[in-house]
C-alpha cells in the first residue's frame, strides 16, 4: 500500500499514515496493523468509495489464502470500534452496498501530527521479549529478540511474531470479542508474511471456534477454518501449530477421529512442551472412550501452563465427562480463584450442579454465567422464584425456540441441553437431529456427556452417535 507519510487530522483523531499511529485527543489509540492500514487506505481515499476488491489488492499480497470478505468484515469492526463509530449511523466509515466503504468525516492534511510513538520504544521491545518467552513454552520456539537494534527485516518478523502472540492471548479468552480480534491479529500476521504457517492455524482455530461456541453457524465458521488449516499444513507439514489445526478441524468439522488422532499425536512428538497440544489430544481420548489416558494428558498441559483459564476449565468439564463430579467441582473453583470472570469456568459449574443435584450451586454460577454473557442474571434469579430451575430451564426453551422460529441462527444442541434436563426425551432427540443436520461440533461429546443419560437406551440416540461415529457406550482405557 503506497503510504504519503502525511498526517490526517479528522474529528478528535490525528493519524499518521508514516509511522501508523492513530491519536484521540493527544492519546493513542489501540490498533492492530490490518485494521490500521484499513483505516489509512480510506483516509488517503476521502471521500470515494473504496471498492471491496480494491481494499483486498491495498491490504494483501497476491496469492494470500484468506477469506477476504470475512477479513475485511473483521477489520471495518476493529476500525469502527477504534474511532468509536457505528455502522447505523456512522460518522467516520460508512459501507457501500455491494461496493465497498467510504470515509464520511471531513479530513484535514497536516504536515506532522502533534505527537507520536515510534512503534518499537524500548517498552514494545520489552513486551515483545515477554511474549515471546510464552511462546517459547506454547510450541518450543526460539527467541529472536536478543539483538538489541532490529533491522528492517527483523522488526518486520518482530511485528509477525507481535500479531501471532496477540492473536492467541485473545483466543485464549473464547469470547466472540476475543475469537474475532484473534482473526484480525493472525489476518495481521499473514499479510506480512504470507509464508506464515503459524499465521494460518491460528486463523484456523480461531474460525473453528466462533462455530463450536455457536457465535457463527458451525457449517459458515468450519468453511474458513478448513481453508486456513489446509493453507497452514501447505507452508509447513511438521509445524505443530499445522498439525493441531489440522485435526482439530477433522475432529470437529468432519468427525474424522482417525486423522484426529494421527495429527494430535504427531504434534505432541514435535512439541512437547506444547500445552495446547496435550490438551486437544487429552480430550480427544475422553471422546473416544478413554477417560483416564484423557486426564492424564490434561495433566500434562496444566503442569506446562498452570494458570491458562482455558486449560483449567477445560480440565475441570474433562473430569465431569469423566464422571467425577466431586473433583470437577473443585477444578472449577480453582479455574475462578484464578480467573473470576472467566464464563466457561461459571457455566462448567452450572451444568456439574444441575447434573449432579447442587441447586443452590448451580442458580449461583447460572446467574453469574449470564451476567457475564449478556448481562441476564437477574432474569434467571427471577424464573428461579417462580418454579425453581425447571422454570429456568422452560424459559431457556422459550427463549431459544424462538430465536430459532424468528430464523435466527441458535444452537438446536441448547435447546436439546434443556429438555434433556427436564426429562423431556422425545424433544431432546428432535432437537439432537435438528443438531446433526446443522452438523454441529456439540455433537463430539455426545456418548460420554452425562447430561444425556436419560436418552442412552433410546434407539434414536444410539443412531446419533453412530453416525457421529463415536462408541456406541462407555468404555474404558485402551491403547497408549
Amino acid at each position: 500500500m503506497r503510504v504519503v507519510g502525511k498526517a490526517y487530522r479528522f474529528g478528535h483523531f490525528e493519524l499518521d499514515a508514516r509511522e501508523r499511529v492513530l491519536l484521540a485527543d493527544g492519546e493513542p489509540v489501540a490498533l492492530q496493523d490490518l485494521p490500521m492500514r484499513l483505516l489509512i487506505v480510506l483516509v488517503e481515499r476521502a471521500p470515494a468509495t473504496v471498492e471491496r476488491r480494491d481494499l483486498a489488492a491495498a491490504l494483501w499480497p497476491p496469492g494470500t489464502h484468506l477469506d477476504v470478505d470475512a477479513s475485511l468484515n473483521t477489520a471495518v469492526a476493529r476500525v469502527r470500534e477504534a474511532l468509536g463509530d457505528g455502522a447505523d449511523r456512522p460518522r467516520f466509515v460508512a459501507t457501500v452496498p455491494r461496493r465497498g466503504y467510504r470515509f464520511v468525516a471531513t479530513v484535514e492534511v497536516g504536515a506532522e501530527p502533534s505527537a507520536w510513538r515510534p512503534r518499537w520504544g524500548i517498552a514494545s521491545l520489552i513486551l515483545v521479549a515477554l511474549l515471546l518467552s510464552v511462546a517459547a513454552l506454547r510450541f518450543g520456539r526460539p527467541d529472536p529478540s536478543s539483538a538489541s537494534e532490529p533491522s528492517a527485516s527483523s522488526e518486520v518478523a518482530m511485528e509477525v511474531r507481535r500479531h501471532l502472540l496477540v492473536g492467541h492471548l485473545h483466543t485464549e479468552r473464547r469470547t466472540r470479542e476475543g475469537l474475532e480480534r484473534g482473526i484480525a491479529a493472525f489476518q495481521s500476521a499473514a499479510a506480512l508474511d504470507p509464508e506464515s504457517s503459524e499465521a494460518y492455524a491460528g486463523l484456523a482455530l480461531s474460525y473453528a471456534l466462533l462455530g463450536i461456541y455457536d457465535y457463527w453457524r458451525p457449517r459458515e465458521a468450519l468453511e474458513p477454518a478448513e481453508t486456513m488449516a489446509r493453507r497452514a499444513l501447505e507452508l509447513d507439514p511438521d509445524s505443530p501449530e499445522a498439525l493441531l489445526a489440522h485435526g482439530f478441524v477433522a475432529a470437529v468439522g468432519h468427525w474424522d477421529w482417525v486423522t484426529a488422532e494421527a495429527t494430535f499425536r504427531r504434534a505432541t512428538e514435535l512439541a512437547p512442551q506444547s500445552p495446547e497440544v496435550w490438551q486437544v489430544r487429552g480430550q480427544l481420548e475422553l471422546l473416544l472412550g478413554r477417560p483416564e489416558q484423557g486426564l492424564g494428558f490434561l495433566r500434562r498441559a496444566l503442569e506446562l501452563d498452570p494458570t491458562s483459564p482455558s486449560l483449567n476449565a477445560s480440565y475441570a468439564w474433562q473430569l465431569f465427562l469423566a464422571r467425577r463430579p466431586e473433583e470437577a467441582v473443585a477444578q472449577c473453583q480453582l479455574t475462578l480463584t484464578l480467573h473470576p470472570d472467566y464464563f466457561d469456568a461459571w457455566d462448567n459449574l452450572k451444568w456439574i450442579e444441575i447434573r449432579y443435584g447442587g441447586e443452590a450451586a448451580a442458580l449461583e454460577a447460572w446467574v453469574r454465567a449470564d451476567d457475564l454473557e449478556n448481562g441476564g442474571g437477574e432474569g434467571v434469579r427471577q424464573a428461579y422464584d417462580r418454579g425453581g430451575l425447571a422454570a429456568i430451564h422452560g424459559a431457556s426453551i422459550d427463549k431459544l425456540t424462538a430465536r430459532w422460529d424468528r430464523g435466527d441462527y441458535q444452537s438446536p444442541f441448547d435447546i436439546a441441553l434443556e429438555h434433556a434436563a427436564l426429562g423431556r426425551i422425545d424433544e431432546a432427540l428432535e432437537w439432537l437431529e435438528r443438531s446433526l443436520t446443522e452438523r454441529e461440533t456439540d455433537l463430539i461429546g455426545l456418548s460420554v456427556d452425562p447430561r444425556f443419560d436419560a436418552l442412552r437406551d433410546a434407539p434414536r440416540f444410539q443412531e446419533l452417535l453412530a453416525e457421529v461415529g463415536l462408541p456406541t457406550a462407555l468404555g474404558g482405557d485402551s491403547g497408549t
